[in-house]
């Protein structure tokens, strides 16, 4: 199963027009200290239940984010390239790491 993958530019362009939620896979304190603003946080220490108790929009893709892209990547292997109901997944390229360093907004940090 090759893990989709999605890059912070177009990640930002999908969530800025409404097509695309984000899921932060890190764990509360990271969190907590820094994070994509409006992102869903499902940590991967609580997986799959962490999952399963978020209610997804199932018109828009889902985009796994932690802090470099590793973590995420399992969840995204792990669902196989889709989501709950069936929306595409993939993975943020090189995390909230990359999001920051292409000038992209963060909360905290």
């Amino acid at each position: 199963m090759t893990v989709l993958s999605v890059s912070v530019e177009q990640a930002a362009a999908w969530l800025e027009a409404g097509e695309a939620v984000m899921v932060d896979v890190r764990e509360v304190d990271e969190h907590a200290a820094m994070r994509i603003d409006g992102v869903i946080l499902a940590p991967l220490s609580r997986m799959p239940a962490a999952l399963d108790g978020l209610d997804l929009p199932t018109d828009r893709k889902i985009i796994m984010q932690c802090a470099k892209g590793g973590r995420s990547a399992q969840v995204c292997a792990y669902l196989q390239g889709t989501g709950p109901q069936g929306q595409a997944v993939y993975n943020l390229t090189g995390g909230i790491a990359a999001w920051q360093a292409a000038g992209l907004p963060v909360v905290g940090g």
